[in-house]
């Protein structure tokens, strides 16, 4: 049997949780129930943890609902219920399990879940004796839920699928705001991907109801060739290039590439993450003025004028310079003795971006720790 869940889980382990409580709950209360988890982290919540879990009222534990509703579940059975941890000789048995759960992605209409708890078994609040002053004022911000915004709603939709189109993988809202935090994305650009994903930034629909604008759509030039140069680079490193669109922009992050041999690789997957995000970046800087980043400085500054937009050697030398200085700073951050346990590993760096360099044959086995090293795009 497969289970379509259409709850929005807070982890990928939440469809682990999702499972258990279906079948808790569609099972005769008078049969015992053995469950092989494969997450590790869900079998502790649920034994060893458990009594710290409801200590501090499940705050803090992702798809927490779920996994207390199943502690109820539980203790409301009159039969033995036991859970362990998979096996290697699990492996097939849960690789059948994986392919049910592809299939229920589009096996009708999604289960529902009731993650409502009896009044005997239900255990509200924080114990005082666990919890801190951290502790409690989460737990008060928690209370206080805001409303999602409408407009972050449909970018982390935009993402999702940009996300499944090119991995095959649906990552949940947390996977998103995660991803544009992960520290091969500049800080600056981090900012800058979070104020996409809020639909922060005057663009798009923003313009539908102010005169002389509700019908324009933005031809500035210099976007063609910015791709182009960031294609160019990414097909120097053997992989194929993927048409580009503000959902694939924003998903850079939680893109899967592999290698021949079918396995990921960490080192492209590093490179697209910078090259995609350094690149949706740079456009954005060049459309708009360093004094008022939300406007387009073409149109509104500069009246369309021609005679002012950016000559093609400027936006080509521009980017160059954009992933040269990225570069450099990659291999400035392996200085294990400014940087100790944060410095870089020289092999991440060498993996990302081996293949892209210029003149390779000219460069020592650990090139990080020279100078003179240039990606292999000339400038104009």
């Amino acid at each position: 049997m497969t289970v379509r869940v259409r709850k929005n889980l807070a982890s990928k382990e939440g469809g682990v949780a999702a499972a258990v409580l279906h079948a808790i709950q569609n099972s005769p209360r008078e049969v015992s129930l053995r469950f092989i988890l494969g997450s590790k982290r869900i079998l502790l919540a649920l034994t060893k943890g458990l009594q710290e879990c409801e200590d501090k009222n499940w705050l803090g534990i992702d798809d927490g609902s779920l996994l207390k509703a199943i502690a109820a579940a539980l203790r409301g059975r009159g039969t033995r219920c036991t859970l362990r941890e998979a096996r290697e000789e699990d492996r097939i048995d849960m690789l059948q399990a994986n392919e049910l759960a592809k299939l229920g992605l589009d096996d009708g209409a999604p289960a529902v879940l009731k993650t409502e708890i009896p009044g005997a078994y239900r255990l509200d609040g924080i114990k005082l004796s666990s919890g801190s002053q951290s502790t409690f004022y989460k737990a008060i911000k928690a209370e206080h839920h805001k409303p999602d915004r409408m407009k972050t709603t449909i970018m982390l939709d935009i993402t999702r699928h940009a996300a499944r189109d090119l991995s095959g993988k649906s990552p949940t809202d947390a996977d998103i705001w995660r991803s544009i935090r992960n520290p091969d994305i500049s800080r600056t650009t981090r900012d800058f991907m979070w104020r996409c994903l809020h639909q922060a930034y005057k663009i798009g629909s923003h313009w539908t109801n102010i005169p002389n604008f509700e019908h324009w759509e933005c031809d500035a030039p210099g976007r063609e060739a910015l791709w182009s140069l960031a294609q160019r680079l990414w097909e120097m490193k053997g992989f194929q290039w993927p048409e580009m669109n503000m959902g694939r922009i924003l998903a850079c992050g939680l893109v899967d590439v592999q290698n021949s041999a079918g396995k990921s690789d960490k080192g492209a997957n590093r490179l697209f993450r910078i090259l995609i995000s350094e690149t949706a970046h740079l456009l954005w800087k060049l459309r708009s003025s360093p004094q008022q980043k939300l406007r387009c400085t073409r149109v509104i500054e500069r009246g369309s004028d021609p005679n002012r937009y950016f000559s093609e050697r400027e936006i080509h030398n521009k980017w160059l310079y954009c992933i040269n200085t990225r570069l450099k700073t990659d291999a400035l951050l392996t200085d294990t003795r400014k940087y100790d346990k944060r410095a870089l590993k020289i092999r991440v760096v060498q993996d990302t971006w081996n293949g892209v360099l210029k003149d390779p044959e000219n460069l020592p086995e650990i090139w990080v720790q020279q100078s003179g090293f240039l990606v292999g795009i000339p400038p104009l």
